[in-house]
């Protein structure tokens, strides 16, 4: 069997660095890389996972339940695109750490939009919904093969098992985290509509921006 896209009876594609050094035991939890690794994803699946939970909710009153249903409909298959666009452009020697911030910055823009939209804005609610989508497939892709470029084979098992790990174990909070914030936060003026909660768009913002932030840290100088 040969990897996607590879032609019978030509070399395998090597994609993983051949410089990367193994790090066995506890070696692995001081290494900058495998750190900002884990804790990218773990921040930016939190982040996805928690406004996620209770955007349809939030679209309901200003698009209806049917609407806000094709509105999360098409957030998938954006999702679904942005995977497809990526796995089919992404040249072997990308910067998979950059890709992955990228995704969390439009991720991060939709969120913004979504304050902007205020609750009733339809236009800005859709588009909001569409930039959310476009990264949200590749928050899980992109990071194993992050590890597959930057760690030694026989470490890859590892990394790849502690990061989706550590990931999930996080992320199961964030529903509740998100529902405390949109149930205690201080009513704003501008967030007078039903849908409207500006709290909990500006801290799925911040966390994905602390995402981006441990990403770009962790590239190799």
């Amino acid at each position: 069997m040969l990897p996607d896209g590879d032609i019978p009876g030509s070399a395998a594609r090597v994609v993983r660095a051949p410089i990367a050094r193994p790090l066995p035991g506890a070696l692995l939890w001081h290494d900058r890389q495998f750190l900002t690794l884990a804790i990218g994803m773990a921040l930016g699946l939190f982040a996805q996972i928690g406004l996620t939970a209770h955007l349809f909710s939030l679209l309901v009153p200003a698009l209806g339940a049917p609407r806000a249903g094709l509105a999360m409909a098409t957030m998938t298959a954006m999702a679904i695109a942005g995977r497809m666009l990526v796995g089919w452009a992404m040249p072997l020697s990308a910067d998979r750490r950059l890709l992955a911030a990228v995704g969390y910055m439009a991720q991060l823009a939709g969120s913004l939009v979504l304050i902007c939209a205020a609750g009733t804005n339809v236009p800005l609610l859709l588009l909001g919904v569409v930039l959310f989508g476009i990264g949200f497939g590749n928050a899980t892709s992109l990071p194993p093969l992050v590890a597959q470029r930057e760690f030694a084979e026989r470490d890859m098992q590892r990394v790849v098992a502690l990061i989706v790990g550590i990931s999930q174990g996080i992320y199961a909070f964030a529903p509740a985290l998100f529902g405390l914030v949109r149930e205690f936060s201080p009513p704003m003026a501008e967030a007078a509509a039903i849908g409207a909660a500006p709290w909990v768009f500006a801290m799925a913002a911040l966390i994905q921006g602390l995402a981006i932030a441990a990403f770009l840290y962790g590239r190799k100088k």
